[in-house]
């Protein structure tokens, strides 16, 4: 018997602060029953007379606080019997006190402990699940706290493998404030169906999955989007809860497939090698596209919105164009979900379509009464020039470069060369497969340190137009290879300044933290890094129709934003309103969204960049100016 009771008093124990509790509480009040008995049977009649409720109430008082029941009793007049039982229930009653007291400390501190772990439930609705951890989550918090300024109670919640307290450090350190938007952070896999249910999933706007910063990254994300899918998405339709839908990222193209049948229909994956690649290639063909880039896909000035405007219904495309004048209009989007680019100018607006905008906020789509001021006599109406063949020189090799290499091929004039210099195996072999499924490019190879001084001097740089800086994206040690990649660009520069070299030159960077060391001396000095894709993921978590837009204008065969050259469009020097500039790119079926200054094409930080300018506006336009326009259409 003193077994079984010992066996069960263990697993009682065992059970946590709640059963210990119980069992001091059943010893307690075990003691008062027993220190009431003593009280009747040894007590004198003063105390006998205060009846059997007062007893049991002094022996209760005598458990919780004994030292001044036992003063008590020695100033009454009881006999030694009585004083010596009573003596001893005082210890024990200590003891038992003092054991509930250190009972309950310790569940507490057990009770912080849990919640510094960051394993509680988050009780939230309508917020944004980041699942995961990488550099790239400082950016995109950043972008979502920009993006809920205009909201009272906004929430961010985070679920990754590490521990809570870091997480917070990290996000306070390198995010800041964060508004009126509360980040909450948890500690869980993210590719288990149980920790991902502490962050409250089914209620969410939207799930965004980040790739972990390891080999298997994809395999990662797949396993999370599995267990997203199986699990929250799942049980929120069984519900009839709104679906959120989830945004993530692959690295390696192949592994697309795989990670939108685990996502399923309510997943938009992004391709980062290609992603990254067409950024690569289009920013070095066309200077200062960056800077237009990083403008739409920020939340902090003009973005892409989707707006109803059922007046403009009968309306052509064309028409349309001169409506919003502190808006551009760029596109329809057809009940259906089709979004129509660019579209021919007489193509007729229905009253269920949405127009594809750039404005200020969702809210500055507003449409104008008045009349656009169109100085006909200054529009250039000669044929555009066809653009000359171009020398392109490639430094460094990694898993993206065969895409960039694609993309180049169908980017570039015809008659454009590409000359590759990398120190990596086989460098001669992979640059004949490419070659043997690019004929339209002329490809050259020297195997050698990119990062050499020597090597740079010997290259002719004065017969290219563009160099790209690439590093091995896929290296462990990303501090070693931004570090060769950083040299590189400085030998480049120096180079440039000493024998008076006017290439441009994009550059990738592995670590977005080295961006500012190798921060851009003018816009074309583009320092290409994971930026870009944070702020494309953080808008279609905002915007899930935003991914398929996104993919129209980084598609080579689609719709693209090109710096033309603005005497192709109006005559130099002349006074006009920037709706003059949009007739005449409506000619050349084309969308004129902005233009660039050459004067100050070396300021900051928009580097005489300007999108969506007020139509009505005045400006003068020089030979060296741009405009920007949208070129193409689907």
């Amino acid at each position: 018997m003193l077994r079984r009771f010992r066996y069960r008093f263990d697993n009682a124990m065992a059970r946590g602060t709640p059963a210990m509790i119980g069992v001091i509480a059943a010893a307690m009040l075990a003691l008062a029953l027993l220190n009431a008995l003593t009280l009747l049977v040894l007590a004198p009649d003063l105390v006998r007379k205060e009846g059997s409720a007062s007893v049991l109430w002094r022996s209760a008082l005598r458990v919780l606080n004994p030292p001044g029941m036992l003063q008590r009793d020695y100033v009454l007049s009881v006999g030694v019997a009585y004083r010596v039982v009573s003596t001893v229930i005082t210890i024990i009653g200590i003891l038992l006190l003092s054991t509930l007291i250190g009972v309950l400390g310790a569940g507490i501190q057990r009770k912080l402990a849990k919640l510094r772990k960051g394993r509680s439930v988050v009780v939230e609705s309508d917020h944004t699940v980041i699942l995961g951890w990488s550099e790239q989550i400082h950016m995109i918090i950043s972008e979502l706290v920009e993006a809920n300024r205009n909201q009272k109670y906004a929430c961010v919640t985070v679920l990754a493998p590490k521990d809570k307290a870091q997480m917070d450090d990290a996000i306070r350190e390198r995010v800041g404030a964060t508004a009126s938007t509360r980040v909450v952070c948890r500690t869980g896999d993210p590719t288990r169906i149980s920790d991902i249910n502490l962050v409250n999933p089914k209620e969410a706007r939207s799930i965004l999955v980040l790739p972990p910063e390891h080999d298997d990254a994809d395999i990662s994300v797949i396993k999370s989007l599995l267990a997203v899918t199986s699990g929250v998405l799942s049980e929120a339709s069984h519900e009839g809860r709104t679906v959120p839908h989830v945004v993530t990222s692959i690295a390696d193209d192949h592994n697309l497939p795989a990670a939108l049948i685990a996502g399923g229909a309510h997943t938009h994956v992004v391709s980062a090698q290609c992603f990254i690649a067409r950024l690569l290639v289009q920013t070095s063909l066309q200077s200062g596209l960056s800077i237009v880039y990083t403008g739409l896909l920020e939340f902090d000035g003009d973005e892409i919105y989707m707006s109803a405007q059922p007046q403009l219904a009968g309306q052509t495309f064309g028409e349309a164009v001169y409506t919003f004048r502190t808006s551009t209009v760029i596109g329809i989007r057809r009940l259906d979900g089709q979004i129509l680019l660019n579209p021919p100018a007489g193509t007729a607006i229905l009253r269920t379509d949405q127009i594809v905008a750039i404005s200020q906020d969702d809210d500055t789509v507003v449409p104008t009464d008045e009349a656009p001021t169109i100085t006909f006599e200054a529009i250039v109406t000669d044929e555009a020039s066809d653009p000359q063949p171009e020398r392109v020189l490639l430094l460094g090799w990694n898993a993206r470069t065969p895409e960039a290499v694609k993309q180049l091929a169908q980017l570039a004039p015809e008659g454009s060369r590409l000359d590759i210099v990398a120190d990596v195996p086989d460098l001669d072999d992979r640059v004949e497969r490419l070659r043997r499924g690019l004929p339209q490019i002329e490809l050259g190879v020297l195997a050698a340190d990119p990062a050499n001084r020597v090597v740079l001097e010997e290259v002719d740089l004065s017969a290219y137009q563009h160099v790209m800086v690439v590093g091995d994206a896929g290296a462990v040690d990303k501090s070693a290879t931004d570090s060769r990649t950083l040299m590189t660009l400085l030998h480049l520069r120096d180079l440039a300044v000493q024998h008076g070299h006017g290439f441009s030159v994009v550059t990738e960077m592995a670590d977005d933290r080295n961006r500012t060391l190798a921060q851009a001396a003018h816009a074309d000095d583009f320092i290409l890094s994971d930026n870009l894709l944070s702020l494309r993921m953080a808008q279609t978590s905002e915007n899930p129709e935003l991914n398929r837009l996104f993919q129209e204008l980084f598609d080579p065969e689609g719709c693209q934003i090109r710096l033309r050259p603005a005497q192709e469009y109006v005559q130099p020097h002349a006074t006009v309103s920037f709706y003059t500039v949009v007739e005449a790119a409506l000619r050349r079926d084309q969308i004129a969204i902005g233009y660039r200054l050459a004067r100050h094409a070396q300021r900051r930080p928009d580097y005489g960049i300007v999108v969506n300018p007020d139509k009505a506006a005045l400006l003068s336009l020089t030979g060296g100016d741009k405009v920007i326009v949208l070129d193409g259409r689907r």
